[in-house]
């Protein structure tokens, strides 16, 4: 980027702030600031009342911020073919000095730029994940309890959530971080990372001491 737009979308970071108004590029509202992550460049918009779901923007689309209302650059529509999920997540794990490190990247919403946002030791974790514990994403949504744990191929099973239809299996590589205080396993991916990791998914999976278990 050319240091001009550096300054702009910098200018961005700065004056964005929670209930500000936003619209598209034709003057349409689109909702209101919800959240703001700095370090990412990107920020939630929560959509007017019965309408679409909530928006991730990246800065980079912001033309124009006043204390009240944000402008971007892009139409409504393109905005809800995009943005209306979280910006995607990728993990990585490699062995460093004999300890397995999983690390998370996205794109930033600055320049397009790939950016690491978690890092994790996935050996230390394996130890502290324990059946009954919550599982929640890097967005917030709940995904229901740990229902088996195999520590040895890093298989979690999370029994279904109000709502869903099936159990879900998450790779351990994609935990952030485990609070065994509050019996909760958060991970570095949202919601939608793991719809689109689902091919990646055992056919069968095996827990120690239970019968396979059909991946759904």
């Amino acid at each position: 980027m050319k240091d001009s737009n550096v300054t702009i979308t910098q200018d961005v970071a700065d004056s964005l702030l929670v209930e500000q108004t936003v619209y598209d590029v034709h003057g349409e509202r689109l909702g209101i600031v919800d959240d703001i992550d700095r370090d990412t460049g990107w920020f939630k918009v929560e959509p007017n009342p019965f309408s679409d779901k909530d928006l991730y923007v990246p800065f980079m689309v912001v033309t124009n911020v006043d204390p009240k209302e944000v402008y971007l650059a892009r139409s409504k529509e393109e905005l809800h073919s995009r943005f209306v999920n979280p910006p995607a997540r990728t993990t990585e794990v490699e062995t460093v000095d004999g300890e397995e490190i999983a690390t998370t990247r996205q794109v930033s919403g600055y320049d397009g730029s790939s950016i690491v946002v978690e890092q994790a030791n996935v050996g230390k974790l394996r130890k502290r994940i324990g059946e009954g514990y919550v599982v929640v994403t890097s967005d917030d949504v709940s995904l229901g309890n740990i229902k088996r744990y195999d520590a040895a191929t890093g298989w979690i099973l999370v029994s279904k959530a109000a709502g869903a239809r099936y159990d879900l299996v998450v790779p351990v590589t994609v935990v952030s971080q485990v609070d065994a205080q509050f019996g909760t396993v958060r991970l570095a991916v949202s919601d939608a990372d793991l719809q689109a990791m689902k091919h990646l998914e055992p056919v069968d999976v095996v827990f120690a001491g239970t019968k396979p278990i059909q991946a759904s």
